[in-house]
């Protein structure tokens, strides 16, 4: 027992990369379906989130036994932590009450069965996210940076597949049935390409988050822009067009937007130059768009072809799953609207609501403000919306510091669109974007030597 206190000691900061790469590198196979049904009795995200954890506590408690002082949390981390857990408990008393007033079987379903599952899931994120940070200051920046590589190479690896996939649809290369949703549907005319890329993912919106991620990450990681150009960038963005994701295109087109409200606000070397060289890569892209218009019309089928169904509530079921809960929150009592029907509450609608031409709801309706709205109430609704104005606010001000501030901003912002379409706050991803963007973040006060994001600078 000695000894591997002993080792734990002295080797705490390759154990924490170790266990955090471990985390990073699997959080994008928890959307695969094979890959979660790989270890008994837990998903195999789960199981990996309790081991990093519980190595996390393990190193807690050896570094509390010296008496050795850890690192504090910042106020953004203090406030993000507060705007998911101080309304979730209070959604747990609530759900209690709740079970008074709504004499239902399927709400004693939910509280004996989903309610716990989140709970538990919540306390092992609660755990990862708190001990890593209280480490931070025995990780060198070189352990920070490979921690958040980790996370990119397992997007690269699912990459790497949805390109493979694109060639055994367009060329017959061989590949193993993955069972996903790569046909095109909703779409009533003929269109030029029959397939949307998934990769190993259910379906494409599953799949683009992951894809941006790794665009904004590999740009701040990789100091050789060409070869960031060349391995991360240019098949990402093959693998994001042909996946013909709507809900992927719009979030490339807001953030697009995103980032150039903040590039003419923001001091940026050689901003002209990168205005010029943009420009120019446009025109020839506007150019052959006005020759070959036909074509491209066929070729985005697939995304136009759905317009027809997509703002109309009873054809279209993630629209319905976004709609109708603002109204089901106000069916039983005020406390179930203020404060929510209990964390988790959402597979509860799964289980007692059915969309018009299908089944019943999905157990989350991948937004994480619906979800929050009728798991948290209105209190935690406007608790998660406020954190995160308030990251984006400290942020923004901070952009023109240092670069690592500035993707931070970006990958903030990117994390908020994607939470809109297709997010489940208890997921590997959703915290490990948010860890690495509270890594970047402390790797930038370290450069300027800052004590948090006011500009205070270390005495």
């Amino acid at each position: 027992m000695g000894s591997l206190i002993t080792a734990l000691r002295q080797h705490k900061e390759k154990i924490i990369l170790l266990i955090m790469g471990l985390f990073m590198l699997l959080a994008p196979y928890s959307v695969y379906g094979v890959y979660q049904k790989l270890t008994p009795v837990l998903p195999t995200s789960v199981f990996v989130t309790f081991l990093t954890a519980g190595v996390l506590f393990l190193l807690f408690l050896v570094h509390f036994k010296e008496r050795k002082q850890l690192h504090p949390l910042g106020i953004e981390q203090k406030v993000y932590l507060s705007a998911i857990y101080i309304p979730g408990i209070v959604a747990i008393f609530a759900a209690f009450f709740n079970l008074t007033v709504m004499l239902s079987v399927h709400y004693v379903d939910y509280m004996t069965q989903a309610m716990p599952n989140r709970i538990i899931n919540l306390t092992l994120f609660l755990m990862v996210f708190y001990f890593f940070f209280k480490f931070m200051s025995i990780l060198s920046k070189e352990t920070l940076l490979s921690i958040s590589k980790w996370y990119l190479y397992g997007v690269m690896l699912i990459t790497a597949i949805g390109i493979w996939q694109f060639l055994h649809f367009m060329f017959g290369y061989p590949m193993v049935d993955l069972n996903t949703r790569s046909f095109v549907h909703s779409v009533e005319s003929n269109v030029l390409f029959n397939f949307r890329l998934t990769s190993i993912t259910d379906e494409p919106s599953y799949l683009v988050p992951y894809l941006i991620d790794a665009m904004i990450i590999g740009l701040m990681i990789y100091a050789s822009k060409m070869r960031y150009f060349i391995l991360i960038f240019i098949p990402c963005l093959f693998v994001l067009i042909f996946s013909f994701s709507v809900s992927g295109y719009a979030n490339l087109a807001l953030l697009i937007g995103a980032l150039m409200v903040i590039f003419l606000t923001t001091k940026v070397e050689n901003k002209k130059k990168i205005l010029k060289i943009t420009l120019l890569l446009l025109i020839p892209i506007a150019i052959f768009m006005v020759v070959q218009w036909d074509f491209v019309l066929r070729m985005l089928e697939p995304i136009t072809g759905r317009f027809d169904t997509l703002f109309d509530i009873h054809r279209h079921s993630r629209l319905y799953m976004l709609v109708m809960p603002l109204f089901w929150l106000f069916d039983f009592s005020w406390v179930n609207s203020v404060f929510g029907f209990g964390p988790g509450s959402y597979w509860f609608l799964a289980q007692t609501k059915f969309l018009h031409h299908q089944g019943p709801l999905s157990v989350t309706s991948n937004n994480i403000f619906i979800d929050l709205l009728f798991e948290h109430g209105i209190f935690g609704s406007l608790a998660i919306m406020l954190m995160f104005l308030f990251v984006a606010y400290r942020l923004f001000k901070v952009r023109n510091e240092h670069k690592y501030f500035l993707y931070s901003l970006i990958l903030w912002i990117h994390l908020t669109i994607t939470s809109m379409y297709r997010s489940d706050f208890v997921s590997p991803r959703f915290w490990a974007i948010v860890i690495i963007i509270f890594i970047f973040v402390e790797l930038g006060k370290r450069e300027k030597g800052m004590r948090s994001l006011t500009l205070k600078k270390l005495e």
